[in-house]
């Protein structure tokens, strides 16, 4: 029932269809595709920059807490996503974009290069043409949606979080067929904003940080950090020079010591347990970005506790308690 029905209905935002899927039997190939619906929706939303955190962070950290139970899918977190959702607006030309580019001819200068000096200079208009442009000369792949994310790297303080969870969104499916808009959604990010230059690598790694990053540190911004560096991506050697480069440059003031919470619902290493806190944050009286924040603050920690001892995991649940305070 969760086809392209539901993904028409959420680009309608028609509540009642939306509301009688989620309210159907959702399991195996049909919960996946609603989930793509989801995600794909996120990535076609118009850039808001007083909204937050990008949609497409929250809708994927929904995806992980969906799949710790994939055979009950939370409907409170699933209506929540739709909701959300229903309050941003939607970019309705990206295929007239390609469709232009087509009838304009393609050209034989498309080169990524080409793309990256634009959005280097900030003739973003030019960018739009060049990323179309290359996109389609490279059979519609993924290539010109990787470099985008190597130059948006290039202030891992502005576009980490983005760029982990954009990335590891489109992997959940990787449909060709919705390439553009992620693309699209990678360029629209960086527009607008003055890029840094691409840094020298650093010998220095997410590793070497992680104690004290747990302890006092943006725990949302190091988790993307560090499954971006672990990934398995074609431009992993660009990412992690960027992500060395951000690295070597945190500095963290000293703060209050935090004394790790041995009893809290962490320890029980029960991955359906960051269900129910998802599920407790988006029924709380507070402000859907509040809510959003707070959902993929929970989604770091549930990546982070994966690699934590005893004592880091109190830690982490100290910490967790005070971010959702």
């Amino acid at each position: 029932m969760a086809d392209l029905s539901f993904r028409s209905a959420l680009l309608k935002k028609d509540r009642h269809t939306c509301q009688n899927i989620i309210s159907s039997t959702l399991s195996g190939t049909q919960l996946v595709q609603f989930l793509n619906d989801l995600i794909f929706i996120s990535v076609s939303t118009v850039k808001n920059r007083d909204a937050g955190i990008h949609p497409v962070c929250v809708i994927n950290s929904i995806k992980n807490f969906i799949s710790d139970d994939r055979n009950h899918p939370s409907k409170v977190l699933l209506e929540f996503a739709v909701n959300y959702l229903f309050e941003c607006d939607f970019r309705e030309n990206d295929q007239s974009i390609l469709d232009e580019t087509v009838k304009d001819g393609i050209g034989q200068t498309a080169f990524l290069g080409d793309l990256e000096n634009a959005c280097q200079s900030g003739t973003w208009i030019e960018a739009e043409s060049l990323a179309a442009k290359t996109f389609l000369a490279s059979d519609q792949s993924r290539g010109t949606m990787d470099a985008l994310a190597e130059l948006a790297l290039q202030d891992v303080y502005r576009n980490g979080l983005f760029v982990f969870h954009i990335l590891r969104a489109y992997h959940f499916q990787e449909s060709k067929k919705d390439t553009w808009a992620f693309t699209k959604c990678l360029l629209d990010q960086i527009a607008g904003d003055d890029l840094q230059d691409a840094h020298d690598p650093e010998d220095q790694n997410p590793e070497e940080i992680w104690e004290v990053m747990i302890k006092r540190g943006d725990l949302t911004l190091f988790a993307a950090v560090e499954r971006l560096w672990k990934g398995d991506y074609v431009r992993i050697r660009g990412y992690q020079r960027e992500l060395s480069y951000w690295v070597s440059q945190v500095t963290l003031v000293e703060k209050e010591k935090i004394k790790p919470n041995p009893n809290h619902w962490l320890t029980d290493h029960d991955s359906k347990k960051f269900i129910s806190c998802a599920e407790r944050i988006v029924m709380n009286e507070k402000t859907q970005k509040e809510k959003a924040t707070e959902l993929v603050t929970l989604e770091a920690v549930r990546s982070l506790s994966k690699n934590a001892n005893e004592q880091q995991i109190g830690i982490l649940g100290s910490r967790l308690n005070q971010l959702l305070s």
